[in-house]
């Protein structure tokens, strides 16, 4: 009989929560007599996702002895701001196993070359992905205000713009670049993300040239976060989550 209960880790939760624009999950594996063995999938956009459970330990009788196997697909755009919130929301370690030494030999037995080391590399090569991008975006909207603000020092005032107006803005913009910083550092990337705008808004604004080529177009439109395109260009993440608590869905 299918189990009308799906056991989630709060690794996989949190992933499914915190998905943009998330499509209604499709089991193609749904869950029967063991309710801790079953596999979903989900589509956010670009990104895929699959999710898989399965028991490992205590022969599927306890909630503490499963793990979710957890793939991510798609452009390291689709993924970064999904790992970036899920780092700054869990209480402990995604990769810290419960039933240590058994979840060991779980995943010796499987395919996929998955190790307990192997799975901790994975979670903190991912997580530093998702900062470091965040970082670049950063550098780079700080890279654009230093070729504004020399600009504004060399121009000269005329209609509708003056360096006296340019330098409030130019200071405007430095205050919510450190509010973005503060941000990323906190882990509240809706708050990042807003004061980054708002400082690239207050830049703009500054640019006495805002309206020549290479400012209007050249500089501001180019898409952020491709700084590990070249390294990630399979665009597949795969985890292993397990969880200690009693979650379900």
């Amino acid at each position: 009989m299918p189990s009308k209960v799906v056991y989630l880790g709060d690794v996989a939760t949190n992933t499914l929560a915190y998905l943009e624009h998330p499509e209604t999950p499709f089991f193609p594996q749904p869950p029967q007599f063991n309710e801790q063995k079953w596999a979903l999938q989900t589509q956010s956009g670009g990104l895929h996702v699959s999710i898989s459970s399965d028991s490992y330990w205590g022969f599927g009788l306890f909630n503490s002895g499963y793990l979710n196997r957890i793939e991510l697909k798609g452009p390291p755009q689709a993924y970064t701001r999904l790992l970036f919130d899920l780092s700054a929301s869990l209480g402990h370690k995604p990769w810290e196993f419960a039933h240590h030494s058994s979840a060991g030999k779980y995943l010796t037995k499987q395919d996929g070359g998955v190790s307990l080391q192997s799975n901790e590399q994975a979670w903190k090569q991912a997580f530093e992905t998702a900062r470091s991008m965040f970082e670049e975006q950063i550098f780079m909207v700080q890279e654009k205000g230093e070729v504004v603000q020399k600009r504004v020092h060399k121009a000269v005032d005329f209609d509708n713009w003056t360096k006296a107006k340019a330098e409030i803005s130019l200071e405007n913009a430095r205050f919510d670049l450190d509010i973005a910083k503060g941000a990323l550092a906190d882990g509240n990337a809706p708050g990042f993300e807003r004061a980054l705008a708002r400082a690239e808004a207050y830049f703009i604004e500054a640019d006495p040239d805002v309206g020549d080529e290479e400012m209007g177009e050249g500089m501001y439109a180019s898409p952020q976060g491709q700084i590990l395109d070249k390294e990630v260009d399979t665009g597949e993440v795969l985890f292993v989550d397990l969880t200690s608590n009693d979650e379900e869905e």
